[in-house]
């Protein structure tokens, strides 16, 4: 600091060389004491802290513009005021030190130039890095208006006339300003950056980078920038004339403001300056920034005299504060030679008042003043002059020295160094940091718990996200399979693409539902849910499955057909696919998914489907009964079904009737022979869970005592599950096979398809020239209808059981492949092979019997809501002339009110011969106008028949 105090706050000179350079005069402690209680900022408002008079603390409702009057001393006296804001104690205070008189285009003092050089100086000092992050202030709205102040609207980028008009060349120079002030436009538009991006992107992303998105963005900053925004609002030159932000820009431009009222452009220069300080110290929770300034910024402008812009700079800034009313963070102080006119005769009673009475009676007294005629919305009041006597030069004289030690002392030695408010203690940069840590720590934590929740859920969840379609439907289990419902065609992660376009088409097909439901609201919309095993252990569909995608075929075919009438009568037809997971083990908890489905949805009326016949087929049937949803299954014949719920009913015939026939045809097939003999050996699955397998050999063994055969049961143990126990100690399927070569009689097998494959490859090693007679069961109709894998064991012949008469092909007249043809052509090369199994058939038929059901209860009563008890009861009476001629046989439950099972259903035998080529040794049961077999069972009359 200059030693115009009186002493050197640093120390850093000796005494006798830093004493021999410092004048001093009388009052100066008491100016330091002035400049620190205005300069300091309170805590709270905006406004100064109370300054206390005669012991008495008082308000203040705004900041003076200090004016000293220090002769020709005025120089030393502002660098002196300057130092003192730099050495504050803990930071400096911004400030910013300008000479005018130093200043060339400042002596025209009414000029715009003047003013305008003069703010911008003042704006760079504040701007400085030297004021510190917390110090500095940006000046985004005076920078856009002094940017314009000096643009030549009739200029185009290059410096060229523009003939056509000034907005583009405006435009244009108001892009590049803002790419300039942002450094990623900077660097984008560098020219060696747009020449590597160029080389090495694709066209677009260069186009996009260099071109595209800066002109977006600067679009969107020029209609929703805040300066931009601020520069139309403001009160000064009528900003809304013309109207636009454009057309007010141009009036600021070369030459365009040499026509407007000079006034009106020093206050809308003024006031942008002022506005961006008053951003910048607005207290806001969310900047700590602004709480750390704990000091206003100063300008002190040396030479301040009548004939530079001085003046009218300061009588400019009273005039924004008085028309705008606004609190501006900014301490004026003026050093000149003689005090400003408008304040002369207003106080001339104490505006010459010395510097030891400043405290108690000269800013008390600018306080009442103020107080009493600011809201006049004069100047004078706005300013407070200070007289500073004469500086003490050092002197060789010993009194003169005494007396310039004494003043020092007793002066300045407390005053001279400034002494901020430290800021309060959640602002601290220290603070701020930890809790913008602890924040971003919350945050990443509170994302990291979300995203973990997300794969948690998208792992429970089948890979769906929470908002996705069938994301509440799916689950995944323990297993690592998919279950649960899919409404709007998720394939269970199904590997197998006739499977997933099978899906996908009836997810096709419920949409186009819904929409012909909007369009005929008169017709009644029926939701059935197909529930089956789609998928094997391991949740990838293999070609043992392949039924389940064909039963959804089926089904698909009667949607597809539904879908296609038009009478009002006629349901609109919806199916939900829904996997139970392998051997239906998930039955019970897909039963709850669609429990829940089912309160958000009342159109669901029954379930299709269930497929294998075990334990847990027996546990979802019950489930399905608890939840009152009517069920028609499509293959299952297990006896004990039917034992478990009243609302299940089945289109397929159930094992005793499977037995029967076999039986019969096995009568037919060793009579007047000598081989095989009159006697078989059933093998089963010892898997006490298969109940298919423990009902039909039991059946079997019945049926086949009753013709005079001799029985005897061998079991075998099935493959355990990934992870599993054996379920018994009993040989494999493939030893029982080898043991069976030397066996006389009949071999029938009573298990499952995918066990049989092992019992065939058991003879093949044993006794592939002369194997066994061997009759299957209807599930080996699954392999038999799959030519690859039929084909791995020629010339073993097998006869066995299908639900179907195994000779439909596409060019059938028939509604199930008339409609295969059309939804899915490939199958049709496989049809002969595939309708073996009859699964497409019985699907198709299982969903025909809900359709005709619910027309039935239409046409009836057609008041009567479509429940699903309402719907059963409309299953359970067909019959007789109401039956249904099935794409697999006549479906008619014999007009028995509690009978589940259709009356005499179709059952024909399939032979595999010894070249592995399909053909049928007859039929037994109803099927449309023909006669069974002559060694079938008789039929049963109907009751009421």
């Amino acid at each position: 600091m200059p030693a115009l105090f009186g002493t050197s706050l640093r120390g850093t000179m000796a005494p006798s060389e830093r004493d021999s350079q410092i004048p001093v005069f009388h009052g100066a402690g008491h100016l330091l004491r002035l400049i620190a209680d205005l300069v300091r900022r309170p805590r709270r408002r905006e406004c100064p802290e109370p300054v206390r008079h005669r012991g008495v603390a008082q308000g203040r409702e705004g900041l003076p513009v200090l004016c000293l009057v220090a002769g020709d001393d005025h120089a030393q006296l502002a660098r002196g005021i300057g130092y003192f804001l730099s050495h504050a104690d803990p930071r400096r205070v911004p400030h910013c030190l300008h000479d005018l008189a130093a200043e060339p285009a400042c002596t025209d003092p009414g000029s715009v130039e003047a003013v305008r050089r003069t703010l911008e100086r003042l704006a760079q000092g504040f701007a400085r890095s030297v004021n510190g992050a917390d110090g500095r202030v940006r000046f985004r709205r005076f920078g856009l208006v002094n940017w314009l102040l000096q643009t030549g609207a009739g200029s185009g980028a290059n410096g060229a006339g523009d003939v056509e008009g000034t907005e583009n060349s405006l435009l244009q120079g108001l892009r590049e300003r803002e790419f300039r002030r942002r450094r990623l436009f900077g660097l984008l538009r560098a020219p060696e950056t747009e020449l590597a991006v160029d080389g090495n992107v694709p066209w677009w992303v260069w186009l996009f980078a260099v071109h595209v998105f800066p002109l977006a963005w600067f679009r969107v900053r020029r209609g929703l920038g805040r300066e931009y925004r601020w520069l139309l609002n403001q009160p000064y030159l009528a900003p809304r004339d013309p109207g636009t932000f454009i057309g007010f820009a141009e009036r600021l431009t070369v030459p365009h403001n040499q026509v407007e009222d000079p006034e009106q452009l020093r206050k809308l220069m003024v006031n942008a300056f002022l506005e961006d300080l008053r951003i910048a110290f607005r207290r806001r929770p969310w900047r700590p920034r602004s709480a750390r300034r704990t000091a206003y910024c100063v300008a002190v402008l040396s030479g301040t005299a009548a004939d530079n812009c001085g003046p009218h700079l300061l009588r400019t800034v009273i005039d924004v504060r008085n028309e705008t009313g606004a609190f501006d963070p900014l301490l004026l102080i003026g050093c000149g030679g003689e005090p400003p006119a408008e304040d002369t005769e207003l106080r001339a009673d104490w505006g010459h008042s010395s510097l030891w009475e400043l405290s108690d009676r000269l800013y008390g007294g600018w306080r009442d003043t103020f107080l009493h005629t600011g809201r006049a919305r004069n100047r004078a009041p706005w300013y407070l002059p200070v007289t500073v006597p004469a500086l003490m030069p050092p002197s060789d004289d010993p009194a003169a020295k005494a007396r310039y030690e004494l003043t020092r002392r007793q002066e300045v030695a407390q005053d001279a160094r400034l002494r901020l408010p430290e800021p309060p203690l959640w602002a601290r940069r220290v603070v701020s940091v930890a809790v913008a840590c602890c924040v971003l720590a919350t945050l990443l934590g509170t994302a990291g718990l979300l995203w973990d929740r997300e794969g948690a859920y998208r792992t429970a969840h089948c890979g769906l996200g929470r908002f996705q379609d069938d994301a509440d439907t799916l689950h995944t289990v323990e297993t690592g399979e998919c279950i649960g419902v899919s409404r709007h065609g998720f394939t269970f992660h199904s590997p197998d693409a006739e499977l997933n376009k099978t899906l996908r088409t009836i997810a096709d097909q419920n949409a186009r539902a819904d929409q012909i439901h909007q369009t005929s609201p008169e017709r009644p919309l029926v939701t059935l849910v197909h529930l089956s095993a789609l998928l094997s252990t391991t949740g990838k569909s293999t070609a043992q499955l392949a039924y389940g995608r064909e039963a959804l075929q089926g089904a698909a075919s009667a949607q597809s057909r539904q879908l296609r009438t038009t009478g009002s009568t006629e349901p609109i037809l919806r199916i939900f696919p829904a996997n139970a997971g392998s051997g239906m083990r998930y039955g019970t908890r897909v039963v709850q998914i669609l429990q829940g489905l089912q309160a958000r949805d009342p159109s669901i009326v029954g379930v299709t489907g269930l497929d294998q016949s075990r334990e847990a087929t027996n546990a979802t049937i019950r489930k399905l009964t608890e939840a009152g949803v009517p069920m028609v299954a499509t293959t299952l014949s297990a006896d004990s079904l039917v034992r478990q719920s009243p609302l299940y009913f089945q289109v397929s015939p159930q094992n005793s009737r499977e037995a029967e026939v076999a039986a019969a045809y096995a009568d037919h097939l060793v009579t007047g022979r000598t081989k095989p003999t009159r006697q078989v050996r059933v093998i089963s699955s010892a898997d006490p869970t298969d109940t298919y397998s423990q009902t039909l050999s039991d059946d079997v063994a019945r049926q086949f005592r009753a013709r005079g055969f001799t029985v005897e049961r061998t079991a075998f143990s099935p493959p355990p599950p990934p992870g599993g126990e054996p379920s018994s100690t009993a040989p494999g399927a493939g030893s029982v096979g080898q043991r069976s070569c030397s066996y006389p009689g009949l071999v029938f097998y009573a298990g499952r398809a995918e066990d049989f494959e092992t019992f065939l490859g058991g003879i093949n090693e044993s006794c592939n020239s002369a194997p066994p007679t061997v009759i299957g069961g209807d599930d080996v109709a699954r392999l038999a209808a799959d030519p690859v894998r039929r084909a791995q064991y020629p010339g073993i012949p097998y006869d066995f059981l299908d639900f179907t008469l195994g000779s439909a092909h596409c060019a059938d007249s028939s509604e199930l492949y008339a409609e295969m043809s059309r939804l899915f052509p490939e199958e049709c090369v496989k049809v002969p092979n595939s309708s073996l199994d009859g699964h497409a058939a019985l699907g198709f038929d299982a969903v025909k019997l809900y359709v005709n059901a619910v027309k039935q209860l239409r046409e009836d009563a057609p008041g009567m809501p479509l429940t699903p008890p309402a719907v059963w009861h409309a299953i359970s009476g067909v019959h007789g002339d109401g039956a249904l001629d099935g794409e697999s046989g006549i479906i008619s439950f014999g007009g028995e009110v509690d009978r589940q099972v259709p009356l005499d259903k179709l059952l024909s035998v399939q032979r595999i011969d010894d070249v592995g080529k399909p053909t049928q040794a007859g039929y037994c049961g109803r099927i449309g106008g023909r006669v069974q077999s002559a060694w079938c069972p008789p039929l049963h009359p109907e009751r009421g028949a």
